[in-house]
């Protein structure tokens, strides 16, 4: 059996943060939608959520893809939540859930399920696929509010995807927007 260094753990789980900046980045692209641009090139974010960070071994980590990204020190798992207001684009919450699994290579979606979240329909997904030929499982949830599209993710490598699963769920139900 092969022994891995928490070293490799922390580079494969830099090359998984990566990856799914780069899902962020995909959504945004493959939306079609036109961004609202404020001064300096940035998209318009929501600015009234409220939530309690994710505990534990997650520290807070740079992602200009992402409103907040946290990552485990742990395992390397990583939970980010993103918004995009954009008033005058309408998009649908599955076209929202295929924009963030398409950075996803072989995926498979192992359960999805439509609810109530935040007072609006959402979609939650769980997926397991492969990025850059690690074995990944993503969790995310999408929904819409207040002219907002928001989509919460957390993912990480399939064999320590469930080790700190309920950080998401924590994070889930802290999670308001007025």
């Amino acid at each position: 059996m092969k022994n891995h260094s928490s070293e490799s753990l922390i580079i494969s789980a830099e090359s998984i943060v990566k990856s799914i900046a780069a899902l962020f980045t995909l959504t945004a692209l493959l939306s079609g939608c036109v961004s609202v641009q404020l001064p300096g090139g940035k998209s318009a974010k929501a600015s009234n959520v409220v939530y309690q960070k994710p505990a534990g071994s997650f520290k807070s980590i740079d992602a200009e893809n992402s409103d907040q990204a946290w990552q485990s020190s742990k395992s390397g798992n990583t939970l980010a939540y993103l918004s995009e207001c954009q008033p005058a684009v309408e998009s649908n919450l599955k076209t929202l859930e295929g924009e963030s699994l398409s950075a996803l290579t072989n995926s498979h979606v192992v359960k999805t399920d439509t609810k109530e979240y935040n007072g609006r329909e959402s979609i939650y997904t769980l997926a397991d696929g492969t990025v850059d030929g690690i074995p990944v499982s993503v969790a995310l949830l999408v929904f819409k509010k207040n002219g907002c599209n928001f989509t919460m993710t957390y993912s990480g490598r399939k064999s320590m995807f469930s080790s700190e699963y309920s950080q998401f769920e924590a994070f889930k139900e802290s999670f308001k927007v007025p």
